[in-house]
């Protein structure tokens, strides 16, 4: 019997962005390293179901909104940078 290696995707980036956290905002919310969320973001280590859980609680999103088997289409990073606030 042979084991074959899942890779899963993920969009934590992109969703630690849109609401404005920083690593370190994010690892602080639900107690891990600041480390372990680069590693996560950097697909380098598969959380385990309760740090997918508390991440995805801390998020606001679901685990299938945040996770996948597939790679997620394309986001133009551009688009996730805060835009320079404009008094006016």
């Amino acid at each position: 019997m042979s084991s074959k290696q899942v890779n899963f995707y993920n969009r934590v980036k992109m969703l630690r962005v849109e609401r404005g956290l920083s690593r370190q905002q994010l690892a602080e919310l639900i107690n891990v390293h600041p480390q372990t969320i680069g590693y996560i973001e950097r697909q380098q280590f598969n959380p385990t179901i309760e740090l997918a859980l508390n991440l995805s609680k801390a998020l606001g999103v679901g685990l299938d909104a945040m996770f996948s088997a597939e790679p997620f289409e394309l986001v133009d990073e551009a688009a996730l940078r805060p835009s320079p606030k404009t008094n006016g």
